[in-house]
């Protein structure tokens, strides 16, 4: 008996699988965007320095502050900080406070993308914790539709008729969530290292300590981050300029201790 197109489709969809060109579509996995509510219900995440005084989070971590009339809080260092920019579809926010002498921002780096397997740090404050740190490879690039406000966002995977993975195209992703999702599509990175609520914001570093992407979300031990493309376009569309410094050099073992206690001065812990 022959099953129609349709009817495999719809056979397909309930299994949690849909008909692709070349291939299926795995389900969409649901990601979790990594702030928190700890104790006192006040909303938690990370931020990092990009130049003295001015701080890059989520937008998904601060822009409920505003909406709820709260101000937003860096622990440990002196206000008032502002919201000085934001880009929600992006999930990108920058804020501004007090410089101290004692500034050390991160430098972000120079490489024009992350190739696939690259080592990466995770780095935050999840929870009441100290800050974490969370090692492991890029596993892909992928995209996703993101809904700051409702705390979740959707990706998605390809696969060839024999089941293999295979890197996902912009039509891609307009074919899968619809053309008229087109403004909120967006490229994101999977990372096989978990995060825990509070990481939102933090940053994503190479294995010289150069910042290439910025946690945004975590499901099942893996982190998903906003990709080192747009946090340049968003810091320039600021008219913030960052320092640049090369990407590690191929085959180095990096010395992932250090690396984490180079960086934590420039991190800090967003509330309101």
């Amino acid at each position: 008996m022959r099953i129609g197109a349709a009817v495999l489709a719809a056979l397909l969809a309930a299994a949690g699988v849909a008909m692709a060109a070349g291939g299926f579509r795995a389900a969409p996995p649901r990601l979790t965007l990594v702030e928190t509510l700890p104790a006192g219900a006040h909303r938690s995440g990370s931020a990092f320095l990009v130049a003295p005084g001015l701080l890059v989070t989520n937008a998904h971590v601060v822009l409920p502050c505003r909406a709820q009339g709260l101000a937003v809080r860096v622990a440990g260092q002196p206000g008032p900080w502002r919201i000085l920019a934001e880009e929600p579809a992006a999930d990108l926010a920058l804020l501004r406070g007090p410089a101290a002498p004692d500034d050390l921002p991160l430098a972000l780096s120079a490489a024009a993308r992350l190739p696939r397997g690259a080592p990466v740090l995770a780095l935050g404050f999840p929870a009441a914790a100290g800050l974490q740190a969370s090692q492991g490879p890029l596993r892909r690039a992928t995209l996703t539709v993101h809904d700051p406000e409702g705390g979740r966002a959707v990706s998605f995977r390809v696969t060839d008729r024999q089941g293999q993975e295979v890197e996902v195209s912009w039509e891609d992703g307009l074919r899968y969530f619809g053309e008229d999702q087109a403004g909120r599509l967006r490229w994101r990175l999977e990372i096989d290292a978990p995060s825990a609520g509070g990481s939102s914001g933090g940053p994503l570093l190479d294995a010289a300590g150069n910042v290439v992407g910025v946690v945004y979300a975590g499901a099942r031990g893996t982190s998903s981050a906003v990709p080192l493309a747009d946090l340049r376009d968003f810091l320039a569309s600021a008219g913030v300029v960052p320092r640049f410094r090369p990407p590690p050099a191929a085959g180095a073992a990096p010395d992932w201790a250090a690396l984490r206690d180079r960086a934590a001065p420039a991190m800090r812990r967003v509330t309101c």
